[in-house]
């Protein structure tokens, strides 16, 4: 997950939570599986019905080149996707037309592939120069799973992505697309039968980081480098379509019902009225919804997977040192958690595995019944 490196506003004001301890107690005993093997490192994870998989791979090396898309092959292998020049990428080169940061990787109910391609690259590591998306770099890309042919592109207007903004994950209910802004902080919403999209609570503390981790977790998860959390990030709708979840890796988890997000005689600041902070999550680079409410987060300090129930309660389902910095998760149509981790890179010149490890969902967990996958349908 790429990180914004716009400061954090002071005295942010976020609305008070409940902080609910997280169960450990009579947890079963679940299998930490590798379910694929990628030459690169991948932030995203995403399988059709079919099982064919899919890996999205950030940039984070100038000198280590990436793909962005990948598809395992029958050979077990991962191969770039579409395997055109989608995937031949470099700084430089126009990014119309061609994976530039591929930030999420997502399957839906039409077992398509859909991709969220900020446009631009980390300041830090590729300069400013590269730091700012160029006209129809940012943009939305959904391609057929098998042939790879691309069937859609969307782009939007500086009303919609505003100088600042930063688009990073979508979920679907329908025809409708809910879109993640982690750069200023905003939700955006897309009909695909209409055309109409709309921006709601742009910039306000809703959308915003929190400010709780502490510096000793923020220099861990960058090396020690500066280091400033993306704003609303994380994005799951329920299975009915009634609430939309957001979240940025320092928390808070906010909801609010849609049908009040897509409700154009109110307000920002009126909307912003209705949103509830549910939960204090940790740190946590991604993560996935199920068809009970359900949300797992991929905790990046603790190695574990904590899963948060509308309810009011949580649990760990499950802790290992092997999930070092997990990040974007994926519940396949047989109820497997697919989790990518960003092990540390050892050289940039030579050749490295990094894991994607895959848990078997359980009927429940400390007392928390566990769904199945959320498909937009």
């Amino acid at each position: 997950m790429p990180y914004s490196r716009r400061a954090l506003i002071k005295g942010l004001a976020v609305l008070s939570i409940m902080r609910i301890p997280v169960s450990r107690a009579s947890l079963p005993t679940l299998a930490l599986n590798v379910a694929v093997e990628s030459p690169w490192m991948a932030n995203q994870v995403a399988i059709t019905r079919n099982n064919r998989l899919f890996l999205g791979l950030p940039r984070y090396s100038a000198e280590y080149s990436t793909p962005s898309l990948a598809r395992l092959a029958e050979d077990g292998s991962m191969q770039p996707f579409p395997g055109n020049s989608w995937n031949d990428w470099k700084p430089g080169d126009d990014g119309s037309e061609a994976f530039i940061y591929l930030n999420s990787v997502h399957v839906f109910d039409d077992d398509t592939v859909w991709c969220v391609d900020q446009g631009s690259l980390s300041a830090g590591i590729f300069g400013e120069k590269y730091s700012k998306p160029a006209p129809g770099a940012q943009k939305i890309v959904q391609l057929d799973a098998n042939s790879g042919k691309i069937l859609r592109i969307l782009r939007f207007d500086d009303q919609i992505l505003p100088p600042g903004s930063q688009l990073n994950d979508l979920r679907f209910h329908g025809s409708l697309m809910y879109l993640s802004d982690s750069g200023i902080g905003g939700i955006i919403i897309h009909d695909l039968e209409t055309g109409k999209t709309t921006r709601r609570l742009s910039g306000l503390p809703v959308v915003k980081a929190s400010n709780k981790a502490p510096p000793a977790m923020l220099a861990h998860v960058k090396g020690g480098k500066t280091f400033h959390p993306p704003n609303s990030d994380m994005i799951e709708i329920t299975a009915d379509g009634k609430w939309l979840y957001w979240a940025a890796p320092t928390g808070p988890l906010y909801r609010v019902e849609t049908q009040l997000l897509r409700d154009n005689t109110l307000s920002d600041v009126e909307l912003a009225a209705h949103v509830e902070a549910v939960y204090d999550n940790n740190f946590s680079g991604g993560c996935a919804m199920d068809s009970e409410g359900n949300v797992y987060f991929s905790e990046t300090v603790t190695h574990n997977i904590t899963v948060w129930s509308p309810k009011g309660k949580t649990a760990v389902l499950i802790s290992d040192p092997r999930l070092i910095r997990p990040d974007g998760s994926f519940i396949s149509s047989d109820r497997g958690l697919y989790i990518p981790v960003k092990q540390p890179v050892k050289s940039t010149t030579s050749e490295q595995v990094f894991y994607i490890y895959r848990v078997d969902l359980p009927h429940s967990i400390a007392g928390i019944h566990l769904g199945h996958a959320v498909t937009g349908a």
